[in-house]
């Protein structure tokens, strides 16, 4: 009897995303609200002799976070061999922390598998080698991060919302670096916004106005067809709209599911691929699909 896991790996939109200044080592300081969202990749883990990794929808390469998650956490508990297969859903580099999310997955996954017995506070402490988004995808939920996004304070889950999501992947990998090049000084905000949003969330409601990226400006002058998107979703009643991080994704927030679904009516007719989906609560990410499998 062999046993195995399956777990969702949840993307992350940015609720607010402002660039608070760029430090003397080139890094950024940031503030922002994350929250998890119901596209995800799809991963099982299962016994085996090394640490084997087979992924439907993405090229598996030696720096691939799934296999940096799986031996960070090997060498922490002596173990050093799974089967890992992923079903890619989220696109690469489009914005909403899709390796992050596999890394977080993967953490918790071969935790039960190897019944490691690891909290979710001691897997996202391990996790922070593995990127600033990492220890969030463990936790999920929603959250605020700031300084160059490693400081995590979790928030109380978002008031439920349906939304219009539009997952576009960038041309390639290093597309977070290149929009960071582009954000002037002028781009730089002092996090208010973001603070005046987590407030609001602490207190059981959005505050649709504080809904926005620094990169929006920069993201409409790359991809020309997410300001016309997003033009799209505010005209059809999203009561905010935005990309995501650096996008190039982005996403209108709605307060019903039948109103959400007439967003994905119109902006399919742009020719993109648009989604209802929804925000996922904290409490839902450590719910893992265990079977034992007879052999």
């Amino acid at each position: 009897m062999t046993r195995s896991v399956s777990v969702e790996a949840f993307a992350k939109i940015n609720l607010s995303f402002e660039v608070i200044g760029r430090r003397s080592d080139g890094m950024h300081e940031v503030a922002t609200v994350l929250q998890t969202i119901s596209l995800a990749d799809h991963l099982s883990f299962s016994p085996a002799g090394d640490v084997v990794l087979v992924c439907d929808g993405m090229p598996v390469t030696p720096d691939n976070l799934i296999l940096r998650a799986a031996h960070l956490l090997g060498q922490a508990t002596g173990n050093d061999g799974c089967w890992i297969t992923c079903l890619k859903r989220i696109p690469v580099a489009g914005g909403l922390g899709g390796g992050s999310a596999d890394a977080g997955a993967t953490l918790r996954g071969l935790n039960a598998l190897w019944r490691s017995g690891f909290s979710r506070q001691q897997l996202a402490a391990l996790s922070s080698s593995l990127g600033a988004d990492v220890p969030f995808a463990v936790h999920s939920g929603t959250a605020l991060a700031t300084g160059i996004g490693t400081s995590l304070a979790l928030l109380p889950d978002a008031p439920h919302h349906w939304m219009v999501l539009v997952p576009l992947a960038a041309e390639n990998g290093a597309k977070t670096r290149e929009m960071y090049q582009l954000i002037q000084p002028d781009d730089f905000t002092d996090g208010s916004r973001t603070a005046a949003l987590a407030l609001a969330i602490s207190q059981g409601r959005l505050e649709y106005e504080a809904v926005e990226s620094t990169f929006t400006r920069y993201a409409i002058d790359r991809w020309a067809v997410v300001g016309t998107g997003l033009d799209v979703l505010r005209s059809v009643g999203a009561a905010a709209a935005s990309v995501s991080g650096a996008g190039p994704s982005f996403f209108g927030l709605f307060d019903s599911r039948a109103t959400a679904r007439a967003g994905v009516a119109r902006v399919a007719q742009l020719g993109l691929d648009a989604r209802v989906t929804r925000f996922v609560p904290g409490d839902m990410l450590p719910r893992l699909r265990a079977s034992d499998i007879l052999r």
